[in-house]
């Protein structure tokens, strides 16, 4: 039996600190307060001046992946679902939770599911390792 060995693609990527990356998926998560939660998770405070220009910096990080954020919603959605559905079933009083419970553990899931997969999303095109093939019309 015969491999075929690919030719191996070569692309570059951004190099870029750690603690700036941190930051910068804090912003693209677009959870808030942005600067309060960059605080709890020990990264340097930054002038009120450098905040904005990071919002500035995540928006346009956004826009890059703007046509794609319907998808990912839609895709948060549907796993906020299953983490919820498996919750209540590992839970052992889930016959205790009720409607309201669900929602606001429904909602949860979803938050951290679409702040995760946004945030992702946006870094790996920042840093350059997926591209979008989407077509614009400019």
């Amino acid at each position: 039996m015969r491999f075929f060995r690919r030719k191996a693609k070569t692309f570059s990527t951004t190099q870029v600190p750690l603690s700036v990356l941190m930051r910068e998926i804090v912003y693209d998560a677009m959870l808030t307060p942005t600067e309060g939660i960059a605080d709890l998770m020990g990264l340097p405070p930054i002038s009120d001046e450098v905040a904005e220009m990071e919002e500035q910096a995540s928006h346009d990080r956004l826009s890059n992946i703007s046509e794609l954020l319907p998808f990912i919603d839609a895709h948060a959605d549907i796993v906020a679902k299953i983490a919820t559905s498996a919750y209540i079933l590992d839970e052992e009083n889930n016959e205790s939770m009720g409607k309201e419970q669900i929602d606001q553990l429904n909602h949860l899931f979803k938050m951290v599911s679409l702040s995760a997969a946004v945030s992702c999303v946006s870094t790996l095109t920042n840093i350059g390792l997926i591209e979008s093939r989407v077509k614009t019309d400019e």
